[in-house]
């Protein structure tokens, strides 16, 4: 079963050591009757695990955790909906989890289109038309059904060992109805994605965008290059490039079609593109080859006439039977005789130099009165200026100096932080220290605590009167919130890196994961992480993509797209949250 997305991790560690297991949920019983078995890898979507009902351990599934649910309700609406797919080209959803955000899927033995992609180039010509069939068929049953796929690329299309194609991946796909403008999640690949979705338009209609994926799909599938050179701002004038002189008139049409920059131009329906290709005869470009008989009685030919007539003779009968080569040798004579044409004879010189005999005389008639007024006024006006400009700023002056405001009536304010430990106060974003009055105006001041051992403590406090203080006693504050279980993991895993965490200004370095036992009470954290290469990988720089955080049951998730800043943590009832750290290497 291969990964269906571009980043993905391979089963087990480096080592061989032990299988990975980021969520750290191996061999739990999920749903009651879905058995863990093994990680197979993740990405931007989650995580997916091999598993088996405990009914039928025969049966290989596969269980998808996706962290874009955004609620227990609405994830169970839509993964309802994705289950009523029932289309020989489509991965079958067969069951879905609510409580841990997670669908199960058959297991199919092959490869998507991404890695075929990389290890093979592109698709061979039969295999490249079935697939096409079988895609823009899924996708006008889905449309039919008011469901669009909204990330259609290579890598979820999955082909097995008997060259079977299933479109996946449906996670991101979103019920329609009869209003298709309307959209929820906004995930994409920029190389795939329509221009209208990646420019951020609300309204965009996700119906034509699937064509546009599809048709920029099918593109990279029969050439192994991409139809724009700008995914963002394409444009008509340069589709295809040089890669798509490979494919047949027919499917250049249907293509450009498919992937034209604005929406209106393209295939109103899938249906419509579906049926496209079903009456599509040829998809790539075969050149007429010469054939061997008539090129043998040709040479026979040119032999006897060589015989009879002179060499020009021959070379007459060659251009007569070839008119292509004909033109190629216009095409290099040409420029020979474009050389030969001297300067006077050349219409182009002749125009430059009527040209050049009629302006002399205006000239000079022009810029004789244009030179005597230029010396003239620059003499007169840096003289009147600096008397104007010197009067000007004496009147001016003291006028500023006479009217001061008032300064504002300002109060000393007392701040007291329980426990103080460690701890800092910011007041309208600024550090104050506790113990010491500050002076500040009276009205409403933004107030927030960071301490080590609590999430960050935000309040909006009203000062009034010549002096005012305020108690914050952090353990009253959250005696009502108990902590909830952490698990620390890092995408991709390594065992050559170390992970500095610090939350709240507190540091704690992790060599191994997933991490099982972090407990913390929820809330808004400040967080920086930065990992450090050992041994052979110091030659390498790595970098923290992001940070982000997904309760198995759906509820708030928070997405940190750097290595510092604020995250939210937020149990949504639940025991364990997955905080999830993703980085690459530069």
């Amino acid at each position: 079963m291969s990964d269906e997305n571009n980043e993905t991790t391979p089963f087990g560690d480096p080592l061989g050591n032990r299988p990975l297991d980021p969520l750290g949920i191996m061999d739990w019983v999920i749903g009651g009757k879905y058995k863990i078995r093994a990680y197979i890898g993740g990405g931007g979507f989650g995580e997916v695990y091999e598993g088996y009902n405990v009914n039928l351990p025969e049966q290989k599934l596969v269980i998808k955790f996706f962290k874009r649910v955004q609620s227990r309700d609405k994830f169970a609406k839509e993964a309802k909906i994705l289950c009523l797919l029932d289309h020989p080209n489509i991965s079958r959803i067969i069951d879905f989890l609510p409580e841990e955000g997670a669908v199960v899927v058959a297991y199919i033995d092959g490869q998507d289109g991404g890695v075929i992609l990389k290890e093979s180039g592109a698709l061979r010509e039969e295999l490249f038309l079935k697939v096409a069939r079988a895609m823009t068929g899924a996708i006008a049953y889905a449309h039919e059904k008011k469901i669009a796929h909204r990330d259609i690329k290579p890598s979820n299309i999955l082909i097995d060992r008997n060259d079977n194609v299933f479109l996946i991946d449906f996670g991101i796909a979103k019920e329609m109805g009869t209003d298709a403008t309307k959209t929820a999640y906004q995930a994409l690949t920029p190389m795939f994605a329509a221009p209208e979705r990646q420019t951020g338009e609300k309204d965009y209609n996700p119906f034509l965008s699937d064509i546009y994926e599809t048709g920029i799909t099918l593109f990279n599938f029969a050439t192994n290059d991409m139809p724009y050179r700008n995914p963002v701002s394409p444009n008509i004038d340069e589709w295809g490039g040089k890669s798509s002189r490979i494919l047949s008139p027919q499917l250049r049409r249907i293509l450009k079609k498919a992937t034209h920059p604005s929406p209106k131009k393209r295939y109103k329906t899938a249906r419509e593109l579906a049926d496209e290709f079903k009456q599509l005869e040829q998809t790539y470009h075969h050149p007429r080859a010469f054939p061997v008989s008539l090129a043998a009685a040709f040479v026979v030919i040119a032999l006897a006439a060589a015989v009879y007539f002179n060499w020009g003779t021959v070379k007459n009968l060659w251009t007569d039977l070839f008119p292509v080569e004909t033109a190629d040798q216009k095409a290099l004579v040409e420029p020979e005789r474009d050389s030969r044409l001297t300067e006077e004879t050349r219409p182009d010189t002749i125009r430059e130099a009527e040209v050049e005999n009629k302006p002399p005389a205006v000239p000079p008639k022009d810029t004789e009165p244009v030179k005597k007024p230029e010396t003239k006024p620059p003499e007169s006006k840096p003289e009147v200026k600096p008397k104007e400009d010197t009067a000007a700023p004496a009147t001016v002056t003291p006028k500023p100096e006479e009217t001061e405001p008032a300064p504002p009536p300002t109060t000393r304010y007392l701040v007291q932080v329980t426990p103080a430990e460690n701890a800092t106060v910011k007041l309208d974003g600024k550090n104050i220290r506790l113990g010491q009055p500050v002076e500040i105006e009276p009205g409403r001041h933004e107030l927030i605590v960071i301490s080590p051992d609590y999430p960050i403590y935000r309040s909006t406090v009203r000062v009034a009167g010549e002096s005012d203080n305020v108690k914050i006693d952090l353990a009253r504050e959250y005696a009502d919130i108990s902590e909830i279980n952490f698990q620390l993991a890092l995408i991709p895993p390594s065992d050559q890196h170390i992970l500095e965490l610090t939350l709240n200004g507190v540091k704690k370095t992790i060599m191994s994961f997933p991490v099982l036992d972090f407990k913390k009470l929820p809330g808004e954290w400040e967080i920086v992480t930065n990992i450090i290469p050992l041994g052979d990988q110091r030659s390498f720089r790595p970098v923290i993509d992001s940070c982000v955080t997904f309760p198995y049951g759906g509820g708030p998730r928070s997405v940190l797209r750097s290595n510092r800043g604020i995250i939210e943590i937020f149990s949504d009832g639940q025991e364990q949250v997955p905080l999830v750290i993703f980085w690459t290497q530069e």
